[in-house]
């Protein structure tokens, strides 16, 4: 069996991948001695192939989850080229795992996209948006009015991550219900500034003050999963918009950005190199999985991740 679990919505894409872990546990495997996860480039096909048609350790089922294989080239083509030449055995399942949009044209997408079991999480519409809001507020115990909901739909766009970590900290500071004036008064502000001066400090190679700046929003409760989730999106918005052509209030249009952010972004995208900056978006990627599946210390990797932008 084959799952195929992609789209722009990583919030929810990540939380179907949970529930089928946790499905097979419940179901085949409760210590996960047989549920085995490769993250995409940092995984070597010589060992993917061999946990697909090696046998299972106590148990005959097997869960192997391939996750953000659509960047690497050799692994998407050989596992393309493998699902061409091999059926997989019945007893394993194969979940294909990308947090993204993958290349809807690529051999492989276009196979796995014919298969029975094909999850897009698509990016979110406002309701749905609103809903999930309202949703992590009652699991906290928590009542949130319209117009907080509203608000903090607002500020943090389809970014369920962010808006997580925002219920969270709300839901500390308050005893019953949420307002909006909770949220005008506790969310946006200084992280945004402070992604701006980390990108600034980036390009100028200035390591202490981006250390400082992690630093600072780690000790002031901060979830790493959003800070890294703001850095990612700001490094995404610099790479769209290197050497972009046109004026800042159209791109401001076709991206739903703030005129002033789209003229900042260039600015800040002019002092790097596109090689650069996609060397840097790729590092962040590999963060980004290595705290979804609890790799490390979030402060240790988030100094590798600093040293390693500014060699």
């Amino acid at each position: 069996m084959i799952l195929f679990i992609h789209g722009q919505d990583t919030y929810s894409s990540r939380e179907y991948l949970e529930r089928v872990i946790d499905k097979f546990k419940q179901k085949h495997d409760p210590n996960g001695e047989n549920v085995l996860v490769f993250d995409g480039e940092d995984s070597q096909w010589e060992k993917v192939v061999g946990a697909i048609t090696g046998g299972g350790l106590f148990s005959s089922k097997k869960l192997i989850i391939l996750k953000d294989i659509f960047a690497s080239k050799e692994l998407r083509e050989a596992l393309n080229e493998f699902l061409d030449a091999h059926d997989l055995d019945a007893d394993v399942s194969l979940v294909v795992y990308e947090g993204a949009s993958p290349d809807k044209r690529s051999s492989l997408f276009k196979k796995l996209n014919k298969g029975k079991f094909v999850y897009a999480f698509n990016a979110l519409d406002g309701r749905a948006i609103e809903q999930h809001i309202t949703r992590m507020a009652e699991e906290r115990g928590k009542k949130i009015e319209p117009s907080a909901i509203r608000e903090l739909s607002i500020i943090c766009g389809t970014d369920l991550w962010r808006a997580k970590s925002e219920i969270e900290k709300l839901a500390s500071l308050v005893s019953d219900i949420i307002t909006i004036n909770d949220v005008k008064e506790n969310t946006q502000g200084k992280l945004e500034n402070d992604i701006w001066q980390f990108v600034d400090a980036i390009s100028s190679a200035n390591k202490k003050e981006a250390l400082n700046m992690l630093d600072a929003q780690l000790e002031s409760g901060v979830e790493p999963m959003y800070l890294l989730s703001m850095m990612i999106r700001q490094f995404r918005l610099l790479i769209t918009l290197h050497n972009a052509q046109g004026v800042d209030s159209a791109l401001a249009s076709s991206l739903s950005l703030h005129p002033f952010v789209v003229k900042k972004t260039r600015q800040q995208s002019g002092r790097f190199s596109i090689e650069k900056l996609k060397a840097i978006y790729q590092a962040l990627s590999r963060l980004d999985s290595a705290l979804k599946s609890s790799k490390g210390d979030p402060k240790v990797l988030f100094t590798v991740l600093i040293d390693s932008m500014v060699k």
